[in-house]
């Protein structure tokens, strides 16, 4: 019997966030598997439409277009075919680089930040050869799931039985990623070990996918069996990153996934929602799985490490 992950509508009932039902759908669904796909999110078709349009286009652009901005040390840019690498995982070696390129841009910084030149505070890079008009698609965008975002991180405070604006103290200036990736199809000569992403976990507090229409995410459970997420129509997947597991004291697990390729070429936008830099994570429900005298996280130096270990262009740059 396959196992399916459940669909939660965020605009049933009253709607708002906190509405008690949605909170309890939420509850469950991120307890079982710290995924599940959400459906009344507020981000249309004609959005979806466009992002997907923004998406193919920049990666149908020549090689050397993508490669005039590859991705810079803010981590934003292009990366490409084989520029990283899941060693941080606590599922699998990965022993091949990922199949995949992607285009990455973040939250737009001033160069009077006070870390402007440092970590991830610097410019996005944009494709000369598109002009406005990709930008203006991918900012767009941005703007929309970073609305969505913010609902949401209100919304799962309230399932976690805490008051809506309990993790807004850590959101004021949010790190926030979109990325634009193109799975290849794959082929017979490909090794079984090769995957468009390989098996982790995510580094931040939540991910939103969309996805086309070509299968390969997947979820793996605690019993250790691989859980196919396919496209869903008008769905987005929610899923339950390192951070807001720490937060939920292990309650909602982050769940490690993985891209499976198959014959056609696949593409997704996933959109990472995650908080300040120097915010400090711990606990903030009675923890079930993780120790109580656990020492508390400073997201920024956790997000270096892992980029550090597994992109190659900040080796490259040491």
């Amino acid at each position: 019997m396959t196992t399916s992950i459940p669909c939660v509508d965020l605009k049933s009932a009253t709607s708002s966030v906190s509405d008690s039902g949605i909170a309890k759908q939420l509850d469950e669904a991120l307890s079982s598997h710290g995924f599940c796909y959400i459906r009344g999110h507020g981000i249309s078709g004609a959005q979806m439409s466009r992002i997907f349009e923004a998406n193919r286009t920049f990666h149908q652009l020549p090689q050397n277009d993508k490669e005039a901005i590859a991705v810079n040390a803010f981590h934003r840019g292009y990366i490409g075919k084989g520029a990283s690498q899941t060693v941080t995982s606590s599922v699998a070696i990965a022993t091949h680089p990922n199949r995949s390129e992607s285009f990455m841009m973040m939250q737009s910084v001033s160069p009077d930040h006070v870390r402007w030149g440092s970590a991830v505070f610097g410019p996005n890079q944009w494709p000369e050869s598109l002009g406005t008009h990709f930008r203006t698609q991918c900012c767009n965008y941005f703007k929309a799931m970073q609305a969505l975002a913010d609902e949401l991180t209100q919304r799962l405070a309230v399932a976690l039985g805490l008051k809506a604006d309990a993790f807004s103290h850590c959101f004021t200036e949010p790190t926030v990623f979109l990325r634009l990736l193109r799975y290849p199809g794959a082929s017979t000569a490909d090794h079984r070990n090769e995957f468009g992403s390989a098996p982790h976990t995510d580094h931040g507090f939540l991910t939103l996918v969309a996805q086309d229409c070509t299968s390969g995410l997947q979820v793996q459970d605690a019993n250790g069996n691989w859980i196919p997420l396919p496209p869903v129509r008008d769905a987005l997947v929610l899923n339950v990153a390192d951070m807001l597991s720490v937060i939920s004291g292990g309650r909602w697990p982050s769940s490690p996934h993985r891209v499976v390729l198959n014959r056609d070429e696949r593409y997704s936008t996933a959109f990472f929602y995650d908080p300040n830099f120097d915010a400090m994570i711990q606990p903030k429900v009675p923890p079930t799985t993780i120790a109580p005298t656990e020492t508390p996280i400073h997201y920024g130096q956790y997000l270096m490490a892992r980029f550090a270990q597994n992109y190659r262009y900040r080796s490259e740059a040491e």
